[in-house]
């Protein structure tokens, strides 16, 4: 069941994205100016309206319900500019980020391989709705080449100036890949927490130098399924009715940004901020876990 619903909404979404995302990149790749910006203000309405009709669609097939809980939630300004954190377990974790914040903050954008912009219909998507790409080197290369570490994060550095002087929502999974039973297993001696892996700080110190003049604040979410291991088609086959979404925001002035760009990278005090989030993360998922 969880398979035909994912078609479904598969389909769905090309019926959408190529009779109103192609026309409009096109526009957007021919003019310039404040006729381009046109452009891209009908892109992000297109793009918002994609998410809330993905939402709809999915409450209508299998009655999935967030559950939101936050006291600044309600403070989240349309045309701020936020940098987002949240813990990784599914593949369905974007959808969630996506249809809680959809129309909060500006439309939520996501690093994403260079190569997928590749993929029929969606790649070209993230491209008209300018999602950043960039081109990361593998854990072989870096061995034999570290230097390349430094080049990936300029990558970074240099697709964050587009960014600068407008709105912006940026989500970034600092655990690098998604929590599964496996990992978990394969980290057990390296890892202090129980529901959660290490984070890597090292992205989003970059990220979050590159854009300190133009950030209003994080926000940290923490998703909390009803089950210890979820997978996407436990929530397209209605396993997963219901779930909580955790929304804490801080001001940009309570996070300690490198002024440094030379330093971002290898920040401490980013790293140690990072940590410090993790722990309240993974006490909050293990008292909700408790006390179902």
């Amino acid at each position: 069941m969880g398979l035909i619903i994912a078609y479904i909404l598969f389909l769905l979404n090309l019926v959408w994205i190529i009779p109103t995302m192609y026309p409009l990149y096109i526009w957007k790749l021919l003019t310039t100016g404040s006729v381009r910006r046109l452009g891209d203000r009908l892109l992000v309405k297109v793009g918002e309206t994609w998410i809330e009709n993905n939402y709809r669609i999915s409450r209508f097939l299998y009655g999935v319900q967030f559950e939101v809980i936050g006291e600044k939630f309600k403070d989240l300004k349309h045309d701020g500019s936020y940098m987002i954190i949240c813990n990784h377990q599914s593949w369905s974790d974007i959808y969630i980020i996506q249809s809680v914040l959809n129309r909060k903050i500006p439309l939520i954008r996501f690093f994403i391989k260079d190569s997928l912009k590749y993929v029929p219909a969606l790649g070209h998507a993230w491209l008209a709705l300018d999602f950043p790409f960039v081109k990361r080197s593998s854990r072989e290369q870096l061995k034999k080449n570290p230097e390349l570490a430094t080049k990936d994060l300029e990558n970074v550095k240099k697709v964050c100036e587009k960014f600068n002087g407008m709105p912006f929502s940026i989500l970034n999974f600092l655990e690098g890949h998604r929590r599964t039973p496996e990992r978990m297993k394969k980290l057990l001696k390296k890892n202090p927490y129980q529901h959660l892996l290490r984070p890597h700080s090292g992205g989003i110190s970059v990220v979050s130098t590159s854009l300190r003049n133009s950030l209003d604040a994080f926000i940290d979410l923490t998703i909390v399924y009803p089950t210890e291991n979820p997978s996407f088609l436990d929530l397209m086959s209605g396993k997963i009715r219901k779930l909580k979404v955790f929304v804490d925001v801080i001001p940009r002035d309570q996070v300690p940004i490198e002024e440094n760009e030379q330093f971002a990278p290898m920040s401490k005090k980013m790293k140690r901020w990072v940590d410090e989030r993790w722990v309240m993360k993974d006490a909050l998922i293990e008292k909700e876990m408790a006390s179902k």
